[in-house]
């Protein structure tokens, strides 16, 4: 995608004169760029006429053609960049107190894998971690995030015959509380399709632990579902993050735009 971008706009800097045309030329390739990877096209139309918009109110006049490509360069790299931000900030850890952050999303996402990486990336930075397996649907969940946790030597709660996630998840994140943990990281259940039962349990969770932060983690393979996926976590829990995995399985990294 970037480099289909730069190659857009570089054509832009050999061209001899600077007109509507040229300009149409230049959003049709960026256009087609953001298309392939999957970016939802209601943001590629948002992004065309707000380029358009912006190009054309200083077009007039004068300005030079050197200007003119300066000014056309910046305007989309501005509003490349505008899709991507977020009026709201990003949670930071505080230390001395507990954190506690949830994780959300659908099964084979890579959920509980990014669970043990986000909790070794904090233990090696000098923060206690605890990890905690809210995760009753899946059959081996729990040994993995055993597993995992044991091989990063992170402190693991969790317990293989408890079927009530939300009393996993309360006595975990009691537990590492009492122990005066800094990060609690709850890995919790995914679905494939039952996703109104994910919601509810999502709902009744977030009720019940009040995370400080939920991270939904969203497979980058998955394209324009993304979306969808972020919308419908987002309205059962407010999501904080996102985080997207897999990104060395596909060159479609769009989605993320349009979870953002």
């Amino acid at each position: 995608l970037g480099a289909k971008i730069t190659n857009a706009l570089k054509k832009l800097q050999s061209k001899q004169v600077i007109d509507e045309a040229t300009i149409n030329e230049l959003l049709t390739e960026i256009a087609s760029a953001l298309l392939s990877s999957d970016v939802n096209i209601k943001y590629i139309a948002k992004l065309r006429d707000a380029v358009k918009t912006k190009v054309s109110l200083q077009m007039g006049g004068d300005m030079a053609g050197a200007n003119l490509r300066r000014l056309i360069t910046s305007t989309v790299v501005e509003e490349l960049t505008q899709m991507l931000s977020s009026h709201n900030k990003a949670y930071e850890f505080v230390r001395n107190k507990p954190n506690v952050v949830m994780f959300v999303g659908l099964q084979g996402a890579g959920k509980t894998t990014t669970c043990t990486k986000f909790a070794y990336h904090y233990m090696k930075k000098g923060w206690r971690v605890g990890v905690v397996c809210a995760d009753t649907f899946r059959a081996g969940a729990f040994t993995q995030l055993q597993m995992n946790a044991a091989k990063i030597k992170c402190p693991f709660f969790g317990h293989p015959k408890e079927t009530d996630p939300v009393k996993i998840a309360q006595s975990g994140v009691d537990f590492f509380r009492e122990k005066s943990y800094e990060i609690i990281i709850v890995d919790t259940s995914g679905r494939h399709k039952e996703e109104q039962e994910l919601i509810k349990e999502m709902k009744t969770l977030e009720k019940s632990i009040k995370p400080d932060e939920t991270m939904l983690v969203i497979d980058g393979t998955i394209g324009q579902q993304a979306m969808v996926q972020a919308k419908a976590f987002n309205e059962a829990t407010p999501i904080g993050s996102i985080l997207v995995t897999k990104l060395d399985g596909s060159a479609r990294g769009g989605g993320a735009l349009s979870a953002v």
